[in-house]
């Protein structure tokens, strides 16, 4: 599965009137963000603090959603939703696997777009 959905990406295209500069401005700022949130989560996940975790993953969910990166979306969601129910025990692989996906997304765009 590609890291961003053509769907979205073609919505956001359309919405902008075709200006792909608005789409890679929008990828910037993505990048910039989700590099800050994915550091802080591997550290929050790293000293268990599951407060400082639950936070940054719900953000960066809400980010990939808007972008349509739906693996790193989807992995987000289960994590947020396990630490949101208490679940603990999957949250240090899911937020590893968090990172992973979000270094795919970075290589994705960083190597498909003018970013």
């Amino acid at each position: 599965m590609t890291p961003l959905n053509k769907d979205t990406i073609d919505k956001i295209l359309e919405l902008t009137g075709g200006d792909d500069s608005i789409l890679v401005e929008l990828f910037e700022s993505f990048l910039a963000d989700a590099k800050e949130l994915s550091e802080r989560i591997k550290k929050s996940a790293a000293s268990s603090d599951w407060e400082q975790l639950m936070f940054d993953v719900h953000t960066l969910k809400g980010l990939c959603g808007t972008i349509g990166a739906i693996p790193l979306y989807e992995v987000c969601k289960v994590l947020n939703d396990d630490l949101k129910s208490g679940n603990m025990s999957t949250s240090i692989d899911l937020a590893n696997e968090t990172i992973l996906k979000y270094e795919d997304l970075f290589e994705h765009i960083t190597s498909n777009y003018k970013v």
